[in-house]
């Protein structure tokens, strides 16, 4: 699969952007397994553990609109790095922080720092890879998030027995940094003619209007959000507590059943990609593809 692309060119796009999407990932839901030191270290109840893993996604959020334009007129590469080092500073200011509204500020700094993390690959995919690897190539940066998530479980519990969640925090600033740095020496050049021109910003803007109308996004838009919300306001937080004071599993325990429900979503990722790249080669639409997984999981629950 690789040789009518070059692996080499593979690599150059692959790692970098599967780096900062990784530790994206991990920031996301390493709240769920450090929980009980930040209440314990900065008297954080629940409520203050929900507003800070909403914050992340709050300014995660909010930035998709501009990041898009920025996007097309900037390239990936260019955005991807600037954005990863307002990722840096949130990382370090939530290590040094010593209040709630640190942990605050901190979080929010993370959240936007990696919110091109996804769309960034996929621009770059887009623009680097040919269309019909496209879903197989999305399959496997939805893995390499999975496994960002399983880093964030039983890897950190293993990691907090040397160090602190503020020794992670800056482990985690130091890898940030390295996977800017990956993206500046490995990613090549935008690969556009000479003469092509910036798309201007009135047409972005009314490129984003005529995708948020597109009856397509409409028809899809509602299942994506269902889905993505259950998957992250239970796994990226609640699922660790309510393991602890309801489960009543120790620290550890929930930390490896994390790792377990993290891993099968990993999996999860990696199999949609490839059922969606042969689906489509036979011509069946792949929004029924996704229907049958969310049943699967709701057939699945306990």
């Amino acid at each position: 699969m690789l040789a009518p692309m070059g692996a080499l060119l593979v690599f150059r796009i692959y790692l970098p952007f599967a780096a900062g999407y990784y530790l994206s990932y991990t920031f996301r839901t390493i709240n769920a397994v450090i929980a009980p030191e930040l209440a314990r270290d900065m008297g954080i109840d629940a409520a203050g553990l929900g507003l800070l893993t909403s914050v992340y996604l709050l300014t995660f959020a909010a930035f998709q609109i501009p990041l898009g334009v920025l996007l097309d007129r900037y390239g990936p590469k260019l955005t991807q790095i600037l954005l990863l080092m307002f990722a840096v500073l949130g990382a370090v200011i939530f290590a040094k922080a010593q209040s709630a509204g640190g942990l605050i500020t901190g979080r929010a700094l993370i959240g936007f720092g990696v919110s091109g993390c996804l769309m960034a690959a996929f621009k770059a995919f887009v623009q680097y890879f040919p269309r019909h690897h496209l879903p197989l190539a999305n399959g496997i940066i939805f893995m390499i998030g999975g496994i960002g998530a399983m880093s964030s479980t039983a890897p950190v519990e293993a990691a907090l027995g040397l160090t602190d969640w503020r020794g992670v925090f800056l482990g985690l600033a130091a890898m940030t940094a390295v996977a800017a740095l990956l993206i500046a020496v490995l990613v090549p050049p935008r690969p556009e003619p000479p003469a092509a021109k910036p798309e201007t910003l009135s047409a972005s803007l009314a490129g984003i209007g005529a995708v948020i109308g597109h009856p397509k996004f409409l028809r899809f838009a509602p299942l994506s959000i269902l889905c993505s919300a259950m998957l992250l306001a239970l796994l990226g937080l609640w699922a660790g507590p309510w393991l602890r004071d309801v489960g009543g599993l120790s620290r550890g325990e929930a930390a490896d059943a994390l790792f377990l429900a993290f891993g099968a979503m990993t999996l999860g990722y990696l199999t949609t990609g490839w059922l969606a790249a042969r689906w489509q080669r036979r011509g069946i639409g792949l929004e029924k593809l996704a229907v049958a997984a969310w049943a699967c999981s709701w057939r699945c629950r306990p």
